[in-house]
């Protein structure tokens, strides 16, 4: 190579370093997208990337270990609260595809919703949604006047609340992007076929508040991956076939309101 092109070659990666990601592992595997986007955004700016894998572990213990640096980025949806407490990567991860929720219930019960088509019908119906203490949707759902269960520790145990069918706990209200992962993995469990709830929140990465410089380092790659394209490849391959066969564009929308100050 010419003098002169080794010199640019050294000079454009002249702040390259290797980087130690700390990240949760999942079970459902929802986040080789985000592990992944992550890893290849970095290395296309000429760093070296190690992700060290972190059990699966509740939402409240991941922002524990993320605020005091034993977890280095995570996703989340984004909130004010959580601007405060991590650095926000300003990047939307998901195209607003988590934002659109879709009720996984017990099979053989959709038809109790058959005849819902606006919030004050779900209202109407009563029925209690399944989430996890310290996710956003809580809060979401309390700002509509929509029942929730709130299930403290290990969140996977909504899923056989909702196949028990005796728990007072009615539906599970799941993202397009991870729905047919769920229904897959719990076939006593099916997608409720006519609705979509619908907000205008996205999945951002939050960096843990001990690493400024690691969140500088991401979102300049981000930016990268998002100008080239890298970044609509990766969700196109893993995350984008899990949401065609929805029809969310035939399905019946409810919106909800989410400018919530949390």
């Amino acid at each position: 190579m010419h003098k002169l092109g080794i010199f640019l070659l050294a000079l454009g990666f002249a702040h390259a370093e290797e980087i130690d990601l700390h990240l949760m592992n999942r079970r459902d595997q929802q986040q080789q997208y985000y592990h992944r986007l992550l890893q290849e955004s970095l290395q296309a700016e000429g760093h070296s990337v190690n992700l060290i894998s972190e059990p699966e572990m509740p939402v409240v213990r991941v922002s524990k270990l993320l605020e005091g640096g034993e977890l280095s980025v995570h996703w989340f949806l984004q909130t004010a609260e959580r601007d405060k407490r991590f650095l926000r990567v300003n990047i939307p991860l998901s195209f607003g595809l988590i934002g659109q929720r879709l009720l996984l219930v017990k099979k053989g019960q959709s038809a109790a919703y058959a005849k819902v088509k606006t919030l004050a019908d779900l209202q109407a119906i009563n029925k209690r949604a399944a989430m996890a203490q310290g996710w956003f949707d809580v809060m979401v759902w309390k700002e509509n006047k929509l029942p929730v269960y709130e299930q403290l520790g290990d969140w996977q145990v909504l899923f056989k609340l909702v196949a028990a069918g005796n728990r007072d706990v009615d539906y599970f209200p799941r993202g397009a992007i991870e729905i047919l992962d769920d229904v897959a993995a719990h076939p006593d469990l099916e997608i409720e076929p006519n609705l979509l709830l619908s907000y205008e929140r996205d999945f951002v990465f939050y960096v843990s508040p001990r690493y400024p410089r690691l969140r500088n380092q991401i979102e300049k790659a981000l930016q990268a991956a998002l100008a080239s394209g890298l970044q609509r490849r990766l969700f196109d391959q893993l995350l984008l076939p899990k949401v065609k066969s929805l029809n969310l564009n035939k399905r019946t929308v409810i919106n909800l309101n989410s400018a919530i100050k949390y």
